[in-house]
Formats: C-alpha cells, sequence, structure tokens
C-alpha cells in the first residue's frame, strides 16, 4: 500500500512537471501518439481519425481502474453501434512489469485495444494527473471532454452522442 502510494506521487509529480510545458485542453486538437499493444502490434491515434475516439488511460493496480474495466465492456460493446472507437492507454511506466499488464488484459478479455505507455510519454502530453482518465475526442480529431475519474458506459454514451 505505502509503496503504491509512493509510486503514484512519484508519478505525478512527473507528470506535473511535463503539465508545465504544454496543456491539453478541451477544444484543441488532441496530440497524435504511437502505442505498441499488449499483442507487439503498433498504433497511431490518427488511425481512428473520422470516428469518434474515447481513450482511457489506465493502470492495473488503480482500484477505480479495476472497477471501471466492466463499464468500458459494457460501453464497448454498446459503442459498435455508434461508430466509437474505445482505446485503453496504460500508463506502463507506472506497472510493476509490461507482463502484469498483458496477463490483466488477457484474463479480463478485454474487447477494445490497449496501448501500452511503456515510458509515459503519452501519460505526460495527455498530463494525465490522475487515473483513470478518459478523453473523449471528436471525429476531426479535436478533443471533447477531459474526465477525471472513473466512468460509466451511461455517461460515455451520452458524451458521444451530444
Amino acid at each position: 500500500m505505502i509503496l503504491g502510494f509512493l509510486i503514484s506521487n512519484l508519478f505525478i509529480s512527473e507528470i506535473v512537471d511535463a503539465a508545465e510545458n504544454r496543456i491539453m485542453i478541451e477544444g484543441e486538437k488532441a496530440v497524435d501518439f504511437t502505442l505498441k499493444t499488449v499483442e507487439g502490434k503498433a498504433f497511431n491515434l490518427s488511425d481512428y481519425t473520422g470516428k469518434i475516439v474515447v481513450v482511457n488511460f489506465w493502470t492495473t493496480w488503480c482500484t477505480y481502474c479495476q472497477e471501471e474495466m466492466e463499464e468500458l465492456i459494457k460501453f464497448r460493446e454498446e459503442a459498435k453501434s455508434l461508430n466509437v472507437e474505445l482505446l485503453g492507454v496504460n500508463v506502463t511506466s507506472s506497472e510493476q512489469s509490461e507482463n502484469v499488464v498483458i496477463q490483466f488484459v488477457k484474463d479480463l478479455e478485454l474487447p477494445f485495444q490497449v496501448g501500452l505507455d511503456v515510458h509515459g510519454e503519452v501519460s505526460k502530453t495527455y498530463q494525465i494527473i490522475g487515473i483513470p482518465t478518459t478523453f473523449i475526442i471528436d471525429r476531426k480529431g479535436i478533443v471533447k471532454k477531459k474526465l477525471l475519474g472513473p466512468v460509466t458506459s451511461d455517461m460515455l454514451k451520452e458524451l458521444v452522442s451530444q
């Protein structure tokens, strides 16, 4: 528990330093990124231009993130008909190992793409100061909403329908 707290504080202080360099705000173009998936394939955020994209930043050790996964799975199933993509970004730089993340994804059979932010660069760019954090990005690549804390399927459905 204490170790998790210390890791969390180190992670947050690192992110705050990065946040001083660039502000990611609603209404701005989302910064493109490339991440490796748990399957070892690469994907870019820009691959999803033309679709609404929900990007969720999380870790395996975050209790709220663990609880939120059920809602994200539910949302993913319901979002298929809405032409919405759900992407998970694991803040792998704060995990014990990549293997822990891979096993977590396999155990839950997550039905969405999960990218590994191994060096924390994407998390820094998106100023993740707490997890979970979720972004709603419109079809043109503009950040419409930044949500701090856990989300529900109903909340996401409402936001992507606006």
